[in-house]
């Protein structure tokens, strides 16, 4: 994400009560922020550094051609952020005017333009600069490999360069198609149809990530949102990275909030990584902030899928509490208690 200026923007809020948009920025409200920074900029036109924070702010809720018209006025030193601007509006030709190649997440911003362009000539040179300035070890640079020896009906070399990548990114959704569209191309029929479905699979799923990445961009304070980023790593067996957002999102959670998140991460534990007391601390750590039969019943199941039916029974009992007449969980109560006895 790009980095704010040290800048406080409207440090004192403009009446009691509503929040500067730096403060707002600072909760969370990024859109609600913009709004308002943008207002203030409207009232003091002239003022360079509201200009720039502005930009900067646009830029990291994905409004470009906002960023474009406010980069209006300022000067040179705003060049990288207007080509940025200009390449994610599909403006490619005047983005290569402004973006920097010395930069590495720059230089790969005017390899895309290039590719997109047919450039073929500068996408050549380009490529070898990344080389150079990235490192051959990067999977970004060996699937640009990759596609370069596809290009020249290279298909032994690309294989080479996209199984690289791979190796260093195995959900490198371009590798993985290049991969399997050069295996199909050098008669390894079973294998390419095997890695091309791979990549059917995954695309929904890093989109769906995507989707879940630009959503904390707006609003990075959102437990929502960062449960759903674990989610979409869940789907994707990104299983560290799941618990990290869900950890984050229980920490920001409401008190609607927090058993949806709770189970899902218990969910995780127990399922994914096999760690049956970390689950159940998640669940009780839950049912410390709230009461919910939910925690109990799954705290319950959990306990009697691993054999400890007394545990079981007791986690059954206290939902019933909760829940008094329930048929399900005088079902679960029952089955417990025939574990129980029956050893």
């Amino acid at each position: 994400m790009l980095a704010v200026l040290s800048l406080v923007v409207g440090t004192a809020a403009w009446v009691q009560g509503v929040l500067s948009p730096a403060e707002l920025w600072g909760a969370g409200q990024r859109i609600e922020a913009v709004a308002s920074l943008e207002r203030e900029l409207r009232a003091r036109p002239a003022d360079p550094l509201r200009r720039r924070q502005l930009v900067e702010w646009e830029l990291a809720i994905h409004r470009y051609q906002a960023a474009l018209e406010h980069m209006r006025g300022l000067g040179s030193e705003v060049r990288p952020l207007r080509g940025l601007a200009l390449f994610r509006s599909s403006r490619f030709e005047e983005a290569l005017e402004h973006l920097d190649p010395r930069q590495a997440d720059q230089l790969l911003l005017v390899i895309d333009a290039l590719w997109a362009l047919g450039q073929l000539e500068r996408l050549d040179r380009a490529i070898d600069d990344a080389r150079r300035l990235i490192g051959e070890d990067d999977p970004r640079v060996q699937t640009l490999l990759g596609r370069r020896h596809v290009r020249n009906g290279r298909f032994d070399e690309a294989a080479r360069s996209f199984r690289l990548a791979l190796v260093a990114d195995p959900d490198a959704a371009a590798a993985m198609f290049g991969l399997g569209q050069s295996l199909l191309r050098l008669g390894q029929r079973d294998e390419g149809l095997r890695v091309l479905e791979q990549h059917r699979r995954i695309t929904p799923l890093l989109d769906r990530l995507d989707f879940c990445l630009r959503s904390l961009d707006l609003n990075p304070l959102s437990a929502h949102n960062h449960a759903a980023q674990g989610d979409a790593e869940r789907a994707l067996a990104h299983h560290e990275r799941a618990e990290a957002s869900y950890r984050t999102a229980a920490r920001l959670a409401g008190a609607n909030e927090i058993v949806p998140i709770a189970l899902r991460h218990a969910r995780l534990l127990a399922e994914d990584l096999g760690n049956l007391p970390g689950a159940l601390e998640v669940l009780r750590s839950a049912g410390r902030q709230v009461q919910d039969v939910r925690l109990h019943v799954r705290a319950g199941d959990l306990l009697l899928a691993s054999g400890q039916p007394a545990a079981a029974l007791e986690a059954f009992e206290q939902a019933l509490e909760l829940r008094p007449g329930d048929a399900l969980i005088a079902q679960r109560i029952e089955a417990a208690r025939l574990a129980l006895e029956s050893r």
